[in-house]
């Protein structure tokens, strides 16, 4: 009887390695098709920050220059006791692509404007409102250059 008792636990081991060897193939090829094994990785975005001061006589800008290919984040705040305008670029260029913007911003507010610097040349920037277009210390010009301080200093890329 001994040898029965063996045989049927045998049968029973063998049968239980198959069933193993059976879910754990299916298991790899559903986790293949459907889990990706590590996230794929982008090169983060290169982002410029140009705080915008705005008063009652001059706009000024932390930076009057961004690399291209750069978001450029506009904080444009104002510290007048009147509401201004800040004017960048045109809002339309071409065929509908925006390369500027017009804010308008209340007495001790600040606006955040996200601007992609998309094409290479100047952009003027100045007053929308009428009644300070007169004012010189509201208007200038903003730069859109061909390289990043980065690729200036290594040398890699187009500069």
């Amino acid at each position: 009887m001994r040898p029965r008792i063996l045989g049927v636990a045998a049968t029973l081991a063998a049968e239980c390695a198959v069933l193993v060897a059976v879910l754990a193939g299916a298991g790899q090829a559903q986790a293949g098709v459907s889990v990706p094994t590590r996230p794929l990785t982008t090169a983060p975005d290169l982002f410029v920050t140009v705080n915008v001061t705005m008063t009652n006589t001059k706009y000024t800008l932390s930076l009057d220059s961004g690399p291209r290919g750069a978001d450029a984040k506009f904080v444009i705040h104002n510290v007048s006791n009147k509401p201004h305008n800040f004017a960048l670029g045109n809002e339309n260029y071409g065929s509908g692509v925006q390369t500027g913007f017009n804010a308008t911003v209340k007495p001790g507010k600040t606006k955040i404007l996200i601007l992609f610097l998309d094409i290479r040349g100047t952009i003027p920037y100045g007053p929308g409102l009428k009644a300070d277009r007169n004012k010189p210390g509201m208007k200038g010009i903003f730069h859109i250059g061909p390289c990043t301080h980065y690729e200036q200093v290594t040398g890699v890329g187009e500069c």
